[in-house]
């Protein structure tokens, strides 16, 4: 339930949909991000079960609540019941927001915008980089587009079927023109010699927790930055302990994506200050 006192006449809900939205990390860093920076507008979790997902996406438009948010597991499935979409969403299949307007559904894909605001607020730099991206479905289309700009000289693209990990490369040829790719084989446990990276993504499977073993390193590599999209405790966690490397995700990503929604649904202006000032308040500092 919503708490009246925190609301005033100008506050904007945003809904977070998903399967367990209401006890969700994702709802609390939204909330205390918009806190952080100053908005009356608020984030309220609505617990959805599969079969009545389509319904309530559908109703939306006609709702009190103009804009929502959806969980990794509602990403992929609410695109085709969207009326109008993003070239990010058109081209990787997957979006994690959207908006009413004018009786429309209109989606949002805030995953490169969120990834390029992490790495610029957490001194990462793609120039130059070595990188390589596990899994080669959704969230590698919505991505590779823009570690073509950011400068990657070189990503190996790893994923079960090499079949998708190529069609992924062709569809993004043009963006990724001057970068060297190559493609490899993907199993769970494969050994990676990390000393050959600056970057892994693990985007084999963003609902994966720490039981999972994704890959197992060969070297330590301290500069390496490991980039991992799960929400809550991951295979990259052990990964990151035994390398000695940096992770970013978690925390990192959902106040990124928080961020970006602020900046893009309610107009606020958003600096890397923000970002360092609620990552302390967050205990991720």
């Amino acid at each position: 339930m919503i708490d009246e006192g925190i609301l005033s006449k100008d506050s904007r809900l945003i809904a977070l949909y998903g399967v367990n939205a209401q006890s969700s990390l994702f709802l609390e860093v939204l909330n205390g991000t918009f806190k952080a920076l100053g908005l009356v507008d608020y984030a309220v979790g609505l617990n959805i079960k599969p079969e009545d997902f389509p319904y309530m996406v559908r109703g939306m438009p006609e709702s009190k609540v103009r804009m929502a948010l959806y969980e990794p597991e509602y990403q992929e499935v609410v695109v085709p019941l969207l009326d109008c979409t993003e070239n990010c969403i058109r081209r990787s299949g997957i979006c994690d927001g959207a908006y009413a307007k004018d009786g429309k559904l209109c989606g949002n894909c805030f995953y490169p915008h969120a990834f390029e605001l992490m790495m610029a607020c957490e001194g990462v730099s793609l120039e130059g980089g070595r990188v390589l991206f596990l899994g080669a479905g959704t969230v590698a289309s919505a991505l590779l587009p823009l570690f073509g700009v950011m400068g990657a000289a070189k990503i190996d693209i790893a994923d079960t079927v090499v079949e998708r990990a190529a069609e992924v490369l062709e569809k993004n040829s043009i963006s990724l023109a001057a970068v060297e790719c190559d493609i490899l084989w993907f199993e769970n446990g494969m050994e990676v010699d990390l000393l050959e990276y600056d970057m892994i993504v693990n985007a084999v499977d963003i609902h994966a927790h720490s039981d999972k073993r994704i890959i197992a390193p060969k070297s330590v590599n301290e500069s390496l930055v490991l980039v991992d999209f799960v929400r809550g405790e991951s295979a990259f966690d052990k990964l990151a302990s035994e390398a000695g490397c940096r992770k970013l995700g978690s925390r990192e990503w959902m106040l990124a994506n928080a961020l970006c929604v602020a900046r893009e649904w309610l107009d606020a202006d958003i600096t890397c200050d923000d970002y360092e000032k609620i990552a302390e308040e967050f205990d991720m500092r």
